[in-house]
């Protein structure tokens, strides 16, 4: 039978993940979809310290920081529109309260550097070659404008040699400060429209230019499709969220299958295959929650968990069973 659509081959990956390992995931809002689903499959997982960024140079910018670990002073947040902000942040940290958004940012970024030293795995996902700086500043790129007025900021775009140069720097400083990572590039397939379609394709481009020299260099790089897996695979608005430019719960869907087909070994995904169903059933909502055959059914979920917290001491199913408030 005749396929029509181009469908993207198994990678040739010289690893494979397994139980347990740790993984940081930084860059553009498609690594909270995976980070979110390894997390869901209980993988020790941390996901963005910083918040979501776009711009590969910003993201290079703060994992030099992480393996500095040159916490943030008053003296770097600026106060916009009622609320401290931080160029290096998303606006998820912004608080009208100074200490409130310190303190937020500085904890998320003691996590993010004992994640980053321990991490069998770093997924950077780059989302834009574009980016902006203030004006009469340091010609720094920041992760955010914060909605701060555009006529403040002066647009560039990143070249392939930059993005290069950059990452060669921060990779052996990386590999340096945690010798067994592997890093994980990818490009989000999520589409910038309001820089306009030619505009978003040559920024796609010159990202994926970075991406293959850099996993070319390197052993311990590697590069993972999913921009491809969208825009090649699937190929179809029916993949994409009402703004034409997300990806949607099917294709979110899809591209994990992707990953942990060809990223998982076989023990891996038996377990993770038992994980999946565990966490499946508790998020089932049933109509009448106090009826005695849900609470069974609980009960149920709850014995599996036991029987898979001792057969695999290194899970922790603790969040999911006092949400089920039953032991």
């Amino acid at each position: 039978m005749e396929i029509f659509r181009t469908v993207l081959p198994e990678g040739n990956w010289d690893f494979k993940i397994t139980y347990p390992s740790h993984h940081f995931l930084i860059g553009s809002c498609f690594s909270e979809h995976i980070g979110s689903k390894l997390r869901r499959a209980k993988f020790t997982t941390k996901l963005n310290p910083f918040g979501i960024l776009y711009h590969p140079l910003v993201i290079s910018r703060v994992i030099s920081r992480l393996i500095d670990a040159k916490t943030y002073s008053e003296k770097e947040l600026v106060f916009e529109d009622d609320r401290y902000i931080s160029f290096d942040h998303h606006g998820v940290f912004n608080h009208s309260d100074l200490n409130v958004t310190l303190n937020s940012i500085n904890s998320a970024f003691e996590e993010g550097i004992k994640s980053l030293k321990t991490a069998d795995y770093c997924y950077i996902t780059w989302g834009s070659s574009f980016g902006y700086h203030l004006i009469n500043e340091d010609n720094k790129i920041v992760s955010n404008c914060h909605k701060i007025p555009s006529k403040r900021f002066i647009k560039v775009k990143s070249s392939v040699t930059e993005i290069v140069d950059q990452y060669q720097h921060l990779i052996n400083r990386l590999l340096h400060f945690n010798p067994k990572i592997k890093i994980i590039l990818s490009v989000s397939p999520v589409k910038h429209l309001r820089e306009g379609l030619i505009e978003n394709n040559i920024s796609k481009a010159i990202l994926l230019l970075a991406a293959n020299e850099l996993s070319s260099m390197f052993p311990s790089v590697y590069y993972f499709p999913s921009f491809e897996l969208l825009q090649d695979d699937l190929r179809d608005y029916r993949f994409y969220a009402k703004d034409m430019a997300h990806p949607n719960e099917i294709a979110v869907d899809y591209i994990w299958n992707y990953f942990q087909t060809n990223l998982f070994d076989e023990k891996t995904r038996s377990l993770y295959t038992r994980i999946s169903a565990i966490a499946q059933s508790l998020e089932h909502r049933p109509l009448h929650p106090e009826n005695e055959s849900y609470q069974h059914f609980k009960m149920q979920c709850i014995k599996k968990i036991d029987l898979l917290e001792k057969e695999y001491p290194f899970l922790d199913f603790k969040e999911e069973v006092e949400r089920q408030d039953v032991r």
